[in-house]
């Protein structure tokens, strides 16, 4: 209760003396959300709100290469201000000078200054000049296509920071030293000061969840080459071993094709470079065969991204015999599926049926 009396305290302290009434430091008045003439943009606004949607409850949560998570949360939000968390270890306040600005900034040192300029093109700007703890922002990058698990994303805005320092200072490391803005989305890529890259993962923008569940659009389909398959068997009657034998068992050319015909991508992480399996399953529900019975993955961490009307198609061949090597026969159900490293059990999968006669000899 304390804190919460505290935070508001602190709000109405914020609001009295807002952004839209302070110059930015480092700016002339005059200057203060002013827009660099520049070309080339890939949208036709510059504004805060639209490259870091700001609203109560909205959030943002990431993910590092090594598993590691991250959220950043809209706590509070009022007169072009918002209480926000998970962008530095505390709470910090955000503020536009309106609702059109294209600046945003932070309130630290008991004063507003300019934490990222999205009008800004090829010019650089500090947040202050403080040793150590001020920041030099600059537009690394415009367009760069970001893959992130919650998509992939091409209108984008990188910005790159550097510390205020000198040759004879040693600094912590920053927060931050790179942070990427799309569009009605806000923050889908930042590194740390440890070098540490966060990708999004998923969104609450509005109280809507995005990306918008990618898997209702996502058709998954298994084609065989054949319906139907012939085995030989072992006609040679050995006294001794080895046996060198002539059975001739019938291989399945299987296809797992993936399609995502929605508007959005969808992503998923695998903690091999194997992506998929296929399994042979009897009709009494037994799995006979795994394709990863015999396969060799590799120890990599591997990704896919289906962008939206993109396809992928995954091929195997599996010989319809079980693991110890006795011919199949009768009928068999095929099922292919993705084997991501989490939810698993939502993973896109599709089945398929097929019979397999082992000849008299």
């Amino acid at each position: 209760m304390k804190r919460s009396i505290l935070v508001s305290m602190v709000a109405m302290s914020l609001w009295a003396c807002g952004p839209d009434g302070l110059a930015t430091v480092g700016q002339e008045d005059s200057e203060v959300d002013g827009i660099e003439t520049y070309d080339a943009e890939l949208t036709s606004t510059s504004r805060s709100l639209t490259w870091m949607p700001m609203a109560a409850g909205n959030s943002w949560t990431y993910r590092s290469a090594a598993g590691a998570g991250r959220t950043i949360t809209v706590q509070q939000m009022g007169e072009n201000m918002a209480l926000v968390s998970g962008l530095y270890a505390q709470p910090i306040w955000l503020g536009m000078t309106s609702d059109t600005g294209t600046t945003l900034n932070q309130w630290a040192n008991s004063k507003w200054e300019p934490l990222v300029r999205f009008g800004y093109s090829t010019t650089t700007w500090k947040t202050n000049s403080t040793v150590c703890k001020g920041l030099v922002g600059k537009r690394a990058s415009t367009g760069t296509t970001f893959i992130t698990p919650a998509g992939r994303f091409t209108d984008t805005r990188t910005i790159a920071f550097a510390q205020v320092s000198t040759p004879a200072t040693m600094c912590a490391a920053p927060a931050f030293t790179e942070l990427t803005f799309v569009p009605n989305v806000g923050l889908v890529s930042f590194k740390t000061g440890t070098n540490l890259r966060y990708n999004l993962v998923s969104a609450t923008l509005g109280g809507v969840e995005f990306p918008a569940d990618p898997d209702a659009d996502l058709t998954a389909k298994v084609v065989l080459d054949k319906a139907s398959y012939v085995s030989l068997p072992n006609t040679i009657q050995c006294i001794t071993t080895p046996c060198p034998g002539n059975a001739q068992t019938a291989d399945a050319k299987v296809e797992l094709q993936l399609k995502n015909s929605g508007s959005t991508s969808a992503s998923w992480q695998f903690a091999t470079g194997c992506q998929f399996d296929v399994e042979l399953v009897s009709s009494t529900g037994r799995v006979v065969r795994r394709l990863s019975d015999t396969r060799t993955c590799s120890f990599a961490t591997s990704s896919l991204t289906l962008g939206a009307g993109q396809s992928k198609v995954f091929a195997a061949t599996l010989p319809l015999a079980d693991k110890e090597g006795l011919q199949l026969s009768g009928t068999y159900t095929v099922r292919a599926k993705l084997i991501p490293s989490s939810n698993a059990s939502t993973a896109p999968s599709a089945t398929g049926s097929f019979q397999v006669t082992v000849l008299a000899p």
